[in-house]
């Protein structure tokens, strides 16, 4: 577990528990009333800023502080017909267990009969991989930061038995500083202690490892291996394994066969990482170990890790942003859709009024942990 019991915490009002996630989590049918703590009604919809296969992401303004979020909306039918709710239970906690300056925070959280609701920090720096789709490719030092940023979110992650295993340049967030936070937990494994396995077949198919590919069980490397293709990726322009005519059987078999050829513009530092952490066998792999393994890498020998995880080192890049409300780092593709949300089915058949049990949060941060 991840929070621990204290004899010395403040007693939690008997009142505000229903507000707090616990470890049980669940589908219930019964006629639970919906929480009239935090509703949709307290926000207001300003823009789309993102979307997924289960719902669309907003900025929103909560209408009482006026201080905006991310709202992520997911359909609860889809959801439960694509046998998916396990994964958004797995969002859900991770969301509230980790405070971590690289990882996007959970404000609030609620539904609806027919939604879920996540409110999170908006970030309108944009994603990495807009800034890299715009700019081709990022230099060395840029990619350092990234990566060292990136690479203490895992280490969290993994310290407290969490394997990310969706790390993709659409799933790094830019602030308005220039730091980075990891979003979208869907795809996450909790409970995995040490190196110990799990099996199940998940992720963006072109930043796979070996071994989730083989489907026989992987753990906390596999993130090891997205970081050498995000690292790959950030100083080409280029995912070795996104290749246009090849479909997605083929795809697999090249990450299983191929050799990764360096480019010309890689110094020394990066191919010995990026190779070190592209090693197919897992227990070979550049940080299989510990994360220790990486961070005394020569790639990383400038950076200061202590003022890196306290924000003290400037990054290399701020994005362009006039004001709280700039969207010009969002995709145009988002915010040109109309402002709404779908309305709402009340004679679904299929749901009938299906309660998430424990979902609705309420951030009390006299309760959160802080995990370095």
């Amino acid at each position: 577990m991840v929070k621990k019991n204290d004899q010395n915490a403040p007693e939690v009002d008997q009142s505000k528990k229903s507000l707090l996630a616990t470890d049980k989590y669940g589908l219930n049918n019964s006629a639970d009333h919906y929480s009239n703590e935090i509703n949709k009604q307290d926000f207001k919809i300003l823009k789309v800023i993102g979307r997924g296969s289960f719902g669309k992401v907003y900025l929103v303004q909560k209408k009482d502080t006026e201080k905006l979020y991310a709202m992520k909306t997911l359909k609860k039918d889809v959801t439960i017909q694509s046998s998916t709710y396990q994964s958004t239970k797995a969002e859900r906690e991770i969301l509230e267990k980790i405070n971590h300056p690289f990882i996007v925070k959970l404000h609030f959280a609620f539904q609806t009969p027919q939604k879920l609701y996540f409110i999170m920090d908006f970030l309108n720096g944009g994603e990495l991989f807009y800034h890299l789709k715009r700019e081709g490719r990022f230099t060395e030092q840029r990619t350092v930061f990234y990566a060292a940023e990136i690479l203490l979110a895992l280490e969290c992650l993994h310290k407290n038995g969490i394997i990310y295993r969706d790390l993709k340049p659409e799933n790094v967030l830019l602030d308005s500083e220039g730091h980075i936070k990891l979003t979208d937990f869907g795809l996450s494994k909790q409970g995995v202690i040490g190196n110990r396995n799990t099996y199940t077949f998940c992720g963006t198919p072109e930043y796979l490892a070996p071994e989730i590919v083989k489907g026989k069980g992987h753990n906390k490397a596999v993130d090891w291996w997205s970081l050498g293709l995000m690292i790959y990726e950030m100083l080409s322009g280029i995912n070795p394994f996104k290749v246009r005519n090849k479909n997605k059987f083929e795809k697999l078999q090249m990450i299983l066969e191929d050799s990764i050829d360096m480019q010309p513009q890689f110094s020394e530092d990066a191919c010995s990482l990026i190779q070190g952490l592209l090693t197919k066998k897992p227990k070979d792999r550049l940080g299989y170990n510990g994360s220790d393994e990486i961070k005394e890498h020569p790639f990383f020998s400038g950076v200061d890790w202590n003022k890196m995880l306290r924000k003290v080192i400037e990054p290399p890049y701020k994005p362009r942003i006039q004001g709280d409300y700039d969207l010009s780092n969002i995709d145009r593709v988002f915010t040109r859709e109309p402002a709404q949300e779908t309305p709402e089915e009340y004679n679904n058949k299929y749901l009938k009024d299906v309660k998430f049990e424990n979902f609705t949060y309420v951030q009390e941060s006299n309760l959160n942990t802080s995990f370095n």
